[in-house]
Order: structure tokens, then C-alpha cells, then sequence
């Protein structure tokens, strides 16, 4: 098993894709889109990192307990830890649950990388958001998706196309805590 350097997770989100979805938001990005609603997360700096064994076990409660579907790779940019996540996404499909990639990459840059990691997480995910978030083209339309030139590619029949209008309205949640507020979905 290897190791992940992540930003935050969420164990139950209905903001991040289809149904119920335990959310990963990596850490780190070379792309740094103007007006990307995770500029935090860009930097390419030491933030969490977690053991993917640690965090199946993370994903394995979260099913339990709020019995979810499938599990959203966020960033940052996720193909920048392709070996961890691989391993999450394989493991994620083996049991069951539905996988969704957002990447600034295309698929057609992806599909002729030679990096396996790559690979392994593309022959591993159902649906994959693909392309740079360009706020001049600010998608309304779509529930997930940031901007229109973003493509939602289904790598597998487990959803149909479609599914990205699903709600007529952007969905934003709000997680309270002790000690933080954070707000995934979209917050403008």
C-alpha cells in the first residue's frame, strides 16, 4: 500500500458527483485555473499525508454508516497522486462502489500517458470530469461540473449520461465542527 498527501476528505457528500459519495480532495496542483474554488489546495506542499490502507478503512465506514455509493477524487489535481489513488479506486471497485475522477488533464492527454498509475486509475474509474476549470465559461447547467469546456466522460455503463443535470440547482453543503467550517459543492 502506498501513501496519499491529501487536503481534506468528507465521509458523506451529495455535492461531489452522484448519490451519496465519501469525497477525497488531494493536495497540490500545477494547473492553478484562475478562479478555481480550492486554491488552497494548489500548492504543492507536505499536508495530510495518510496511509491508502488507513483510508479504505475511512471509506469502509463511511458505507457502514451512511451507506454511501461510491467516492468523488478531487483536488488539487488527483493524476498528480495516480499511484495512491489507483490503489483506492481498484480496491473501490472490487467492492462495489463507484468511482469519479475530476482532473484538469484531458482524457485524450491521459488515455496516451505512459505513466501505469495513470492507467491503473482510468481502467479503475465510471466517470471521469476532465479539463481545466476556465471561469469565463462558468457551466450553470451541470451539477458538478465547473465550466462548460469540461467534459463528463462514462468510462463504464454504471451511470447513465445524463446524470450531471440531475439537480436543477448547484448544491453546496456546509460541515460544522469544533473547530472548523467547510463548505464543499459550489459556494458561489
Amino acid at each position: 500500500m502506498g501513501f496519499l498527501n491529501l487536503a481534506s476528505v468528507r465521509p458523506c457528500t451529495e455535492a461531489e458527483g452522484p448519490g451519496k459519495r465519501f469525497a477525497i480532495w488531494v493536495q497540490g496542483c500545477r494547473r492553478k485555473c484562475p478562479g478555481c474554488c480550492n486554491p488552497e489546495m494548489q500548492e504543492l506542499r507536505r499536508n495530510t499525508i495518510v496511509d491508502t490502507a488507513d483510508l479504505i478503512r475511512l471509506i469502509q465506514t463511511a458505507r457502514e454508516n451512511h451507506e454511501i455509493e461510491g467516492v468523488s477524487l478531487i483536488g488539487g489535481e488527483p493524476l498528480l497522486q495516480a499511484e495512491g489513488l489507483s490503489e483506492i479506486a481498484v480496491w473501490c471497485q472490487s467492492e462495489g462502489l463507484s468511482v469519479l475522477v475530476f482532473t484538469g488533464y484531458t482524457y485524450q492527454t491521459l488515455r496516451t500517458s505512459e505513466d501505469k498509475s495513470v492507467q491503473l486509475l482510468l481502467k479503475h474509474t465510471d466517470i471521469l470530469v476532465d479539463g481545466p476549470f476556465l471561469q469565463e465559461l462558468y457551466d450553470e447547467k451541470r451539477t458538478w461540473v465547473g465550466s462548460q469546456n469540461q467534459h463528463v466522460i462514462f468510462l463504464t455503463d454504471r451511470y447513465t449520461p445524463g446524470v450531471e443535470y440531475e439537480y436543477s440547482d448547484r448544491t453546496m453543503e456546509l460541515l460544522i465542527s469544533d473547530k472548523d467550517i467547510l463548505i464543499n459543492g459550489w459556494p458561489f
